[in-house]
């Protein structure tokens, strides 16, 4: 092997550390140490084979990334779209690195290769500014939560679809090049079109997502709504058994008047025992205890919990509630917070109704500079073990029912101020899911 084939698979190499690198950037770090170092000894191993296969060899690199990404929970969508996005960056940086070197040290082509410091810059220099555009990328995720879009079958096939039309036509573009050799005339111009269709894939998805903004927007509106309405037809129900209730009080104070005016005490007494107690136990047992969610001012976390608090006491379930303090603000999104709130209450009352003792108890409290919301719940006896529960899929109600907690985790993994502590107290037989939002 000579001096320039060496140096080239060495530029290679660092161009793989640079491919990993990226990934980890898209994906917020999503390989520990040790699967980062088995899918980066995968792909260096492999590097050899460019000199057989040539370019096609960073094919081979894209499955093999993908299937990380699979083997990390992602959706298929996800997966091709992050693989395939780190592969265009790396291309993009490449050829911008190449016009660089080519203007400035007048190096191109084979040339790069025929000294190891100018390889080993040029790799370096391509690989930090790959890193650079997944950096500026990875703001724009976030900004606009755009993976949680990705991972919708609608607008994941589109992603994907556009993503992969531009890979093959970045993929086809360097094959025939290279068949040309690679001239500087070439090269220049695949950097201008490479350039301006990498603009344009960013306007497109933008479009895609933009809209598929719009489409999520107005169906959380429509469940807003239909919350809302729930909400207020509860109140109504409440509001007429309040009257029904004010008109038996009524009754019921007329008769003991009755029993009074006769100074008949030992007929009050039994009207009250008969009459009175149960009807005392029986506001006890349906308190619905919306009057501890008074200190909640947010409007559709209040809606939310006292709707489902209400249909819990309907189904006999024991409920607790705390809220000792003024809960003005929760820094987290209003339709990712009900969406949280609705999950973790939801599998309580789930988990609960499987009870012997079916009891619900929540409190929400201030904590320095975070709120916390504890859900806790009686111990079902079908009882699965804690890190079965978000597993994707599981459920103990059920074939493919079980995407609650696990849809959970992926709207939690958004939010670097959530965290979610889960544990099972077997001394009380609770099982505690605590949320802390900073």
């Amino acid at each position: 092997m000579d001096s320039t084939t060496f140096n080239l698979l060495l530029a290679i190499s660092i161009q793989t550390i640079g491919f990993f690198i990226v990934v980890q950037i898209l994906t917020r770090c999503i390989f520990s140490w040790l699967e980062g170092f088995v899918v980066l000894v995968t792909t260096i191993v492999a590097i050899p084979l460019f000199l057989v296969i040539s370019y096609w060899v960073n094919l081979l690199t894209i499955a093999i990334y993908v299937l990380a990404l699979l083997y990390k929970k992602q959706t298929i969508f996800l997966s091709v779209t992050i693989a395939s996005l780190t592969f265009i960056i790396s291309i993009l940086s490449d050829y911008l690195f190449n016009n660089v070197f080519l203007i400035i040290f007048h190096f191109f082509g084979d040339e790069l290769y025929r000294r190891l410091y100018t390889t080993i810059g040029y790799a370096i220099s391509m690989m930090l500014i790959a890193c650079l555009m997944a950096f500026i990328l990875r703001k724009f995720v976030n900004r606009w939560d755009l993976y949680s879009y990705i991972n919708q079958k609608k607008y994941g096939f589109i992603t994907v679809a556009i993503i992969l039309l531009t890979l093959l036509i970045y993929h086809l573009n360097i094959f025939f090049s290279a068949a040309d050799g690679f001239v500087q005339e070439i090269v220049r111009l695949n950097t201008i079109i490479f350039l301006a269709y990498f603009a344009i894939l960013i306007g497109m998805l933008y479009l895609v997502l933009q809209s598929a903004v719009q489409e999520i927007k107005m169906k959380n509106q429509q469940e807003q709504f239909a919350q809302l309405q729930e909400y207020t037809s509860t109140l109504e129900e409440l509001h007429n058994e309040m009257r029904v209730f004010r008109h038996d009080y009524i009754n019921i104070l007329s008769s003991m008047a009755g029993y009074i005016d006769e100074n008949d005490m030992e007929g009050l007494k039994k009207y009250f025992e008969k009459n009175i107690v149960p009807i005392n136990q029986q506001i006890e047992t349906n308190d619905y205890r919306i009057s501890a969610l008074q200190n909640i001012h947010v409007t559709e976390l209040k809606g939310l919990l006292a709707i489902k608090l209400i249909r819990a006491q309907e189904l006999n379930i024991d409920v607790g509630v705390e809220v000792t303090e003024e809960i003005d603000s929760i820094n987290m999104p209003s339709v990712d917070l009900c969406k949280v709130a609705g999950i973790l209450l939801d599998n309580a009352v789930e988990a609960a109704i499987g009870s012997e003792k079916p009891v619900i108890r929540i409190a929400i409290f201030k904590r320095e500079e975070a709120t916390t919301m504890i859900f806790a719940n009686s111990i079902p006896k079908n009882m699965p073990p804690v890190y079965k529960i978000f597993e994707d899929g599981f459920s103990t109600k059920g074939t493919n029912r079980g995407i609650g907690l696990s849809s959970l985790r992926g709207t939690l993994q958004e939010y670097s101020n959530a965290a979610l502590d889960t544990k099972l107290d077997e001394e009380k037989q609770e099982f505690i899911q605590e949320l802390e939002i900073m």
